[in-house]
C-alpha cells in the first residue's frame, strides 16, 4: 500500500474508532471536479467508492503504479466534526512517524467562497528503511458536512534536512533539484487558486473508459 493512501485511511479509522462513529450509506459522495495539473497527461489508475468516501488516485502517463514518480490522491469524505487544519496536522503526524527526518512548510490556513480550506507541504526525507522518500504537497476543504482532500505526491531518493530545518534535494543534479523546487511552488499556486469546489473546472485530462477503471493495489 503507497505512503499517503495507508496514511488516510489509518487516520479515518483511528478517528471512527475514537469518535464511536461509522459512515453510513446515505446517498452519493459529493464529486467535485478536479483540475489536474498541466504539462504532463494523467491517468486515473484507482477508483473506489462506499460508504461514504470516493477515492481517486492518478499518475502520469508512463510511469508505473509501483514506480512511479509523481501521484495526486483526491479524496472526498465526511468532516467528522474535523476541520482542514486539525485534519492535515493528524496526517502529518502520522506521515513523521515513519521518516527518517520530517518538516514542513507550516499548515497554513484560510477561507474562500466561505470554506474554510488548509494546505502544507512536508518533506520525508527517508521513508521507512526504503531508499527513497516522500515530498506531499496537500489541501485540505470543508465544504458542509464533507471534507476534499487533494495531494500531490513526489516519491525521489534520499535526501536530507539541514541544520536549519530546511530540505536539501540533493540529486547531485542542479538542474534536476530546480525543477522539482518549481513544480511544487507550481503545485501549491494550483492548489490554492484551482483546487476549490465553490469554482468548480473541467478536468484537463479525461480518462478513457478503460484507464477508470478501479486497478488492484500493489503488494
Amino acid at each position: 500500500m503507497r505512503l499517503s493512501a495507508l496514511l488516510h485511511q489509518t487516520l479515518l479509522a483511528t478517528l471512527l474508532l475514537t469518535a464511536g462513529l461509522t459512515l453510513a450509506e446515505d446517498g452519493p459522495t459529493r464529486r467535485w471536479p478536479l483540475p489536474l495539473p498541466e504539462g504532463q497527461g494523467w491517468r486515473i489508475v484507482e477508483l473506489r467508492e462506499g460508504n461514504g468516501i470516493r477515492h481517486e488516485e492518478y499518475i502520469p502517463r508512463g510511469q508505473g503504479v509501483e514506480d512511479y514518480q509523481d501521484r495526486i490522491l483526491l479524496q472526498r469524505m465526511a468532516a467528522m466534526e474535523m476541520n482542514p487544519e486539525d485534519y492535515l496536522a493528524h496526517v502529518s503526524s502520522g506521515v513523521r512517524q515513519h521518516c527518517g527526518n520530517f518538516t514542513t512548510s507550516g499548515l497554513f490556513a484560510t477561507t474562500r467562497h466561505g470554506l474554510p480550506s488548509a494546505s502544507v507541504t512536508s518533506y520525508c526525507t527517508r521513508f521507512k528503511d526504503r531508499p527513497y522518500g516522500y515530498v506531499l504537497a496537500q489541501k485540505a476543504i470543508r465544504d458542509g458536512e464533507h471534507l476534499l482532500v487533494v495531494e500531490r505526491e513526489w516519491r525521489l531518493p534520499m535526501f536530507r534536512v539541514d541544520e536549519t530545518g530546511l530540505p536539501q534535494l540533493d540529486s547531485q543534479n542542479p538542474a534536476t533539484d530546480e525543477a522539482l523546487k518549481r513544480d511544487i511552488r507550481q503545485t501549491m499556486r494550483w492548489l490554492a487558486e484551482q483546487v476549490h469546489p465553490g469554482t468548480p473546472q473541467p478536468l484537463s485530462t479525461k480518462p478513457s473508459p478503460a484507464s477508470a477503471r478501479p486497478q488492484p493495489r500493489p503488494r
